[in-house]
């Protein structure tokens, strides 16, 4: 019924369509008769236009023309007013036709050399009447006038040509848009008609066909109503399954097996539970799994002690799996298994034999045995309420290095399981090293306590021996006095001789057992070294994730997170870098007890540090609610010298710990003078809850506290008092405490006040120290260079300065020395203006921008320090040549400063000719030439590159050596030096460098990608005028600072053009749409690294290995910079470094190093191994996005 009522809706829906349709087709013929009506009528209109403007253009250049002839004729200006404006209107009819035949080709070919030749007329008719104006016998020659009336009849020729060749072609296409007209309003009424007819057929077609299927629609009624109930009926029921799937229930099946869409669903769904079912058993199997490997691991992490070890992991196992009993036996120094722990079996044997019973078979065969089928007396399980037997027992060998070291027992209430004797087997490696660790460390122990009795028991058969050589001694004497005793005691004595034999060969073993002992010692001294590195790669590998991804959402770029998600954002990087500061407290602890702190020995100020104390913890006192005093002795002095770095981070350490434990009452901060003269002494005491005497000797242990329990209040590692307690030995002086629990504490500390007095006392220590650093400090400060009288001004040149002047700027207080120079300026021929005072000296520079200047230290107002500052601090002024003088020997810093030279007062004449020799040298000289030392040619070439385009001149060297002979056999102005290059001598080679003659000035400006240490950069401020780290910005600060020391005036610059910015490049330019490769093992250091640069819409490609990585590659041959961690599983970075570079197609292929490991020649692994370049963990993302710049640019 249903498929009839169907077919009688579509043959309406064709009837009403085909009715519809019909009149559609009417309406748009009558439609489009109308508009091409419409069309053609504004098509005659546009060609009546276009024929009234063209004529329009021969008619006003027939009115120039006719103004022209009545000027030449009576020279009246009067008869140019047709003339003038006819060009004017001409161009704009010109201009019209042009665009009413903007879309005919022909026409718009035809109306370019009508432009021409109009322009040619116009043009001929100035020249005419401008001869006529100023040539009186123009008018009066015929031949030229008619020369020129030739060529305008010519010229207008050609226009009217023209101009009919547009009408004729307007014409012609008028015609044929009529004809076409005609053609529509003649077929357009047939058109209607045949569509009148075509409805009437179609409209009485449908009715006969709508009568018959009426009489099948009541049959066909009845049939689709029970086919409906039937439906309704199948899928109520697959509803029902449906909700018991999503209730949980996987087991349920629906029993529809019709052969129809209904059944087929039905069987679908019956699949699609099944497969849910395997997937959740699955999830739920593997999730039980891996909580019982984290809470065994849980049992086993940081545990040492053999019982206690033990114990944890019987509990846990025996609690996960529901083991009513079990047991742990351990292999002794006897190979022997003894009991360590018991979980219900009061009854087991203390002690296991290898082959003795099912244990003892499986200590031999290794294996994981389950036994079923418990006899009745075999093992009890009791409790208060009864006792029954085990189903089954399960007995797990632990294997270390291919030897069982123990077993454990399970007494289970059920037969074990598939997914259970997985977790023993999963487990059982882990449980393995566990306990060897454990064993390890009691042998450690054991081995000790052995050295320690072995050397006791030396020392006590030395003495044994000293008193046999007296006894012997004795003999002698006794021999001496009697022949017949001598013989007597022969044998003796021989007997004796073998025993000291026999004894010295014991005492020769046991001294080489000794070496050995040292020996190992050392051994494990170097494992825990390795340990301390290795435990810094894995805990800066997730820190990199955590400062790296907290930054991001801390700078909230995309400005969709509120204020307080910033916060915690900014809270989580803060935490971080707390996390990476206690590291590297480790890290410093290991520095120092290996010998290899360095200390930067400075004059340091009590007061300074005093206030920097007061300036940090205040405000944290305060919020305690606590007194924070600070008192100085009088006698103290006020400046000593010391590391005041390691000093304050002591000093910060013992407030801390003061403000920590006291809730209430005061911290005091005294400083007086030591016991001794050379001694000054710090002492930091509080209210707070005080030490027991039996925990003042573990405070200052590594990793100890005076409350080490779980419940106690305050927190914290142990390290700060070990690290303080070394770092004041280092700085030769002592450390010590008072305190009683209740009543506070008193920490002391006395250190040398010179660096002789801490060396001295330093050598009774006899502690290593790598490296002391003293800087370069100068007592003077800038104020004291600023004088109170002001002498009267110097009459100068400053009214009188043309622009073509060479001016030359003296600031200078001593008049009589101010003019000497202004009068040997002018003899040079130089305008010379004269300031008396610092300021006006400043604004004079800034205001006449002199070609030198010559510039006192010792001025009025502001100094000469001051001045220079602000000079170099202007862009305006900084490439101003500045020569300083004075009777202060200050050389070095005034180069630093950024001065051309130096000059010694008084100077001789042949010393000014020198000075202005050197301005007209700075000035004069156009390409500046920089030596770039780098020993990777991809970071020079980009920096080259990058000067050039400011046309800055560059010649690149690998090492040192080449760089010091470009000096010598090169016109060099700057040096720019990478201070990572591997040259263990660069520091002496710099030295050496700057005292030969004419290099003691040049500049030189450190790059490095290294985080320089704080003696690294003091040393290299020595001889280095500025120091640069690579980052994402940092080729900007190399320009602003080359331009510096070259004295380049910005407006010299050469501008870069759009084709340098791009391949310069913005560093969004250069990133974007780059594909990098990301191989790293730990997805946090992915996730983060591929955040940080979609900022920069880079494509990311990860891999989890190296092989990985390399199949990466095969994949995407697009990819354009690899970043490569090298400690990963399977395939390790180095590995994978040397493959991608086995394969030539990848042999140019940027791949940058990402490791954590920083120590001494690990770059030079990573380079060796393939690596383009190297960065270390914790990524810093400004220098990797310099790294990135560097390796890209070309290809941008």
């Amino acid at each position: 019924m249903r498929r009839t009522s169907n077919s009688i809706i579509y043959q309406l829906k064709i009837v009403f369509t085909a009715s519809v349709l019909l009149l559609l087709v009417s309406l748009v013929a009558s439609f489009y008769s109308t508009q091409k009506l419409i069309y053609n009528s504004q098509l005659v209109n546009h060609t009546n236009q276009v024929l009234i403007e063209s004529e329009n253009i021969i008619s006003f250049m027939k009115d120039a023309e006719t103004g022209q002839r009545g000027f030449l004729l009576t020279l009246d200006s009067k008869f140019l007013e047709p003339y003038n404006g006819a060009y004017e209107k001409a161009n704009a009819a010109y201009s019209l036709v042009l665009a009413l035949t903007v879309d005919n080709e022909v026409q718009q070919k035809m109306l370019i050399p009508l432009k021409e030749r109009l322009e040619a007329r116009f043009a001929q008719m100035d020249r005419v009447i401008d001869m006529a104006e100023k040539d009186e016998t123009y008018i009066a020659s015929s031949e030229r006038r008619i020369a020129e009336m030739n060529r305008g009849k010519k010229i207008m020729d050609d226009v009217r040509m023209i101009i009919n060749q547009v009408k004729a072609e307007e014409e012609s296409m008028l015609k044929a848009r009529l004809s076409q007209q005609e053609l529509y309003i003649q077929y357009t009424p047939y058109l209607l008609l045949i569509a009148a007819l075509v409805s009437i057929l179609i409209t009485g077609f449908a009715y006969v066909r709508i009568r018959r299927d009426m009489g099948q629609r009541i049959a066909q009624q009845e049939q689709d109503d029970k086919v409906y109930q039937q439906t309704r009926r199948r899928i109520a029921a697959m509803e029902e399954v449906t909700e018991q799937i999503s209730g949980g229930n996987y087991s349920i099946r629906s029993s529809d097996k019709e052969d129809d869409d209904l059944g087929r669903i039905s069987s679908a769904l019956n699949t699609m539970t099944e497969s849910l079912e395997k997937t959740f058993t699955d999830l739920e199997d593997r999730t039980w799994l891996q909580g019982g490997s984290m809470r065994i691991a849980d049992a086993i992490r940081g545990e040492r002690i053999l019982k206690n070890l033990s114990v944890n992991l019987i509990e846990t196992i025996t609690s996960y799996i529901n083991a009513p009993v079990g047991t742990i036996y351990i292999q002794d120094k006897d190979w022997n298994f003894k009991l360590t722990a018991a979980h219900a079996a009061a009854a087991a044997p203390d002690y296991l034999f290898a082959g003795d019973g099912i244990s003892g078979q499986v200590i031999l065969s290794k294996e994981i045995t389950v036994v079923s089928h418990i006899p009745d007396n075999y093992l009890m399980v009791k409790s208060t309420l009864g006792a029954t037997v085990p189903a089954a027992i399960v007995v797990i060998p632990l294997i270390h290095s291919g030897e069982c070291i123990g077993i454990i027992e399970l007494g289970m209430l059920v037969a074990p399981n598939e997914l259970e004797q997985q977790l023993f087997r999963d487990t059982q490696d882990a449980i393995s090293i566990g306990i060897n660790s454990a064993l390890d460390y009691v042998k450690l122990q054991n081995f000790l306590e052995e050295t320690q009795a072995q050397s006791e028991e030396l020392q006590a058969q030395h003495n044994e021996l000293e008193n046999l050589n007296s006894e012997l001694e004795a003999q002698a004497q006794k021999l001496q006095a009697s022949d017949e005793e001598l013989r007597v005691q022969q044998e003796e004595l021989q007997q004796i001789n073998e025993e000291l034999e026999e004894r010295s060969g014991l005492l020769e073993e046991r001294n080489y057992e000794i070496r050995k002992k040292a020996a190992e010692l050392e051994l494990t001294t170097r494992y825990k070294s390795e340990f301390l590195a290795n435990m810094s790669h894995e805990l800066r590998t997730p820190l990199n994730s955590i400062l790296l991804l907290s930054r991001l959402l801390a700078e909230n770029e995309e400005k969709n997170m509120t204020a307080d998600q910033v916060e915690y954002a900014s809270v989580i990087r803060s935490s971080g870098n707390g996390l990476l500061g206690l590291i590297d407290e480790i890290l410093d602890l290991s520095k120092i007890e290996a010998g290899k702190m360095e200390l930067d020995y400075v004059t340091s100020s009590v007061k300074d540090i005093c206030q920097d104390l007061k300036a940090l913890f205040a405000p944290v006192a305060k919020d305690k609610g606590l007194e924070l005093n600070i008192n100085i002795s009088g006698q103290t002095p006020s400046h000593f010298e010391t590391d005041k770095t390691r000093l304050e981070q002591v000093l910060k350490n013992l407030v801390s710990n003061a403000l920590k434990f006291t809730s209430q009452g005061a911290v005091s901060i005294d400083v007086r003078p030591g016991k001794s003269d050379d001694k000054i002494e710090f002492e930091v005491h509080d209210t707070g809850i005080g030490i027991a005497p039996d925990k003042l000797h573990l405070i200052f242990e590594a990793f100890q506290q005076a409350d080490g329990s779980t419940k106690r209040k305050y927190g914290g590692t142990g390290l700060g008092l070990s690290i303080s307690r070394e770092l004041v030995k280092l700085l030769g002086g002592e450390i010590w405490v008072t305190s009683a629990p209740g009543e506070g504490s008193h920490f002391f500390i006395s250190i040398p006040t010179g660096k002789e007095a801490a060396l001295a006392a330093r050598e009774n220590e006899a502690l290593p120290l790598l490296e002391m650093v003293q800087p370069a400090t100068s007592s003077d400060t800038v104020s004291q260079y600023v004088t109170t009288t002001i002498p009267e001004n110097i009459p100068d040149d400053r009214a009188d300065i043309l622009d073509s002047d060479k001016v030359i700027l003296i600031v200078e207080d001593d008049t009589l020395f101010a003019r000497t120079l202004q009068e040997y300026t002018r003899k040079k021929g130089y305008k010379c203006i004269v300031a008396v005072r610092g300021d006006e000296g400043l604004q004079l520079a800034e205001v006449f921008k002199p070609m030198g200047i010559l510039l006192d230290i010792e001025l009025p107002v502001m100094s000469g320090w001051q001045v220079m500052d602000a000079l170099k601090s202007n862009a305006e002024t900084r490439h101003i040549p500045v020569h300083i003088m004075s009777s202060h020997r200050m050389k070095n810093e005034s180069l630093l400063k950024g001065a051309v030279d130096f000059i010694d007062k008084p100077m001789v004449a042949d010393r000014m000719k020198e000075v202005f020799d050197k301005i007209e040298y700075v000035i004069s000289k156009k390409s500046k030439k920089v030596l770039i030392v780098e020993d990777n040619s991809k970071h020079a070439k980009a920096l080259a590159y990058f000067l050039e385009t400011f046309n800055i001149n560059s010649e690149l060297k690998s090492n040192i050596t080449e760089g010091v002979e470009a000096l010598q056999n090169n016109q060099v102005d700057c040096v720019i030096l990478d201070m990572g290059i591997p040259d263990k001598r660069a520091y002496e080679t710099l030295e050496e460098a700057k005292k030969n003659p004419g290099l003691e000035n040049i500049p030189i400006i450190i790059f490095t990608g290294k985080s320089l240490s704080l003696s690294e950069e003091q040393r290299i401020k020595k001889y280095a005028d500025s120091i640069i780290v690579k980052t994402a910005h940092s080729y900007q600060r190399m320009l602003d600072e080359v331009s510096l020391f070259l004295h380049v005036v910005e407006e010299n610059k050469k501008p870069a053009t759009e084709s340098d910015m791009r391949k310069l490049g913005a560093l969004s330019d250069i990133l974007k749409d780059k594909t990098v490769l990301i191989a790293d093992d730990d997805v946090r250091n992915i996730f983060s690294l591929s955040k940080s640069l979609e900022n920069y819409k880079m494509n990311i490609v990860t891999a989890l290995d190296g092989k990985e990585a390399l199949a990466r590659l095969h994949e995407n041959p697009e990819i354009d910079v690899v970043l490569l961690d090298m400690m990963m599983p399977q395939m390790d970075g180095y590995e994978t470094a040397k493959r991608i570079r086995e394969n030539h197609k990848w042999r140019n292929l940027p791949v940058i190093a990402v490791t954590a490991k920083a120590m001494t020649g690990d770059r030079e692994k990573c380079i060796n191994a393939g690596a383009s370049d190297y960065i270390t963990k914790p990524v810093d993302i400004d220098q990797l996005l310099s790294l990135l710049r560097v390796w890209l640019y070309e290809k941008a």
